[in-house]
């Protein structure tokens, strides 16, 4: 959109300041008395009608005043996270929080979760990527009756399944036995994350025959392992949104999304890789105000963060909180880094 002046930026700003204090349409008179004295109301009336033109607010049927649309939120949004103010106490006892409690990354997920929700008041989600390879030591398959087997995959990570899946009839204990064989030769010592099936299946050549839909079953319950183990997510205070909201069908489409782990981690990417964004509504939301951060430590995602509230939700106080979480994040990595140096050089 049309890159806004100065006064007019002033304006709006006040506006959206307002509108979130008071949930109340917004006159040029309440603007002129509380935020721009100096300006005359008549300018401030002037300016509102051209903020009104370009998409900005809005102005209900029955009030003087004017409320913010989606633009005027977005655009209040990123200013925020270039102005915001976080204390070098919350800064602080925030990262204390985080070097006390977190110890893998399943505890990152639930530990940034309720910082950002306590400190914030709103739903949090936290989504936190999973960059550890995970290795196959051993593959075994033990013949069971009824045509099954139990497939044992051993990983630097443990055992990972004990799964029965069912075996073809002509195959008896002695195909088992070689099936069993060829499984470990083949995936031993590879990662989970990068095994490639048709790859595989060119090396191994005619071997498979008669082993080809135990082969295509190991496969499946390696790459669903890898998926579920790709991503850890954590939701804190999904209930906060019955104190804005008192629909029952919207919280009970919200509660429903706070539930599903594949929606959570659409609704909490940012958009083209930014590293902090902003939208309003989606992936059955409506009526509410998603602002989201990618965290990154030595140039690596680690996780992402989303706040769902209102439209008119804090966005200062978000900003501030999420930006805070990145630093607190940063020095407890970065810590962790330097004592991990420091011990291999002894």
């Amino acid at each position: 959109m049309t890159k806004l002046s100065d006064r007019k930026q002033k304006i709006l700003n006040a506006l959206v300041d307002d509108y979130i204090k008071s949930a109340e349409p917004v006159s040029s008179g309440d603007i002129q008395s509380k935020y721009m004295p100096e300006v005359s109301s008549a300018t401030i009336r002037s300016e509102l009608n051209a903020l009104e033109a370009l998409g900005y607010i809005d102005k209900p049927h029955t009030s003087a005043g004017r409320v913010p649309k989606a633009e005027a939120y977005k655009l209040y949004c990123r200013q925020a996270f270039q102005s915001h103010e976080f204390t070098e106490q919350d800064l602080s006892a925030m990262t204390e929080r985080f070097s006390k409690q977190v110890t893998s990354i399943e505890s990152l997920s639930v530990e940034a979760a309720k910082i950002i929700s306590d400190q914030t008041n709103y739903t949090t989600v936290f989504v936190a990527n999973n960059n550890e390879d995970v290795i196959i030591e051993e593959i075994k398959l033990v013949g069971l009756q009824n045509g099954l087997a139990l497939v044992l995959i051993v990983t630097n990570c443990g055992i990972i399944t004990d799964k029965a899946i069912e075996i073809p009839d002509d195959v008896k204990q002695a195909g088992i036995e070689a099936a069993s064989e060829l499984l470990d030769r083949v995936f031993q010592g590879k990662k989970v994350s990068s095994i490639n099936l048709d790859s595989e299946l060119n090396k191994i050549g005619k071997s498979i025959d008669g082993y080809k839909t135990v082969f295509d079953e190991i496969v499946t319950i390696l790459k669903n392992y890898c998926l579920e183990k790709r991503k850890s997510v954590h939701v804190e205070g999904a209930l906060k949104v019955l104190d804005y909201n008192e629909n029952p069908s919207e919280v009970k489409n919200f509660l429903e999304i706070m539930s599903d782990s594949d929606s959570l981690e659409k609704l909490v990417t940012p958009d083209d890789n930014i590293e902090f964004s902003m939208k309003i509504g989606g992936e059955g939301i409506d009526n509410c105000a998603i602002v989201t951060a990618e965290y990154k430590i030595n140039g690596q995602v680690i996780g992402q963060a989303g706040v769902i509230g209102p439209e008119r939700m804090d966005y200062k106080k978000v900003a501030s909180v999420l930006d805070g979480i990145k630093k607190s994040l940063e020095s407890v990595f970065d810590d962790s880094l330097t004592e991990d140096i420091d011990e291999r050089k002894k």
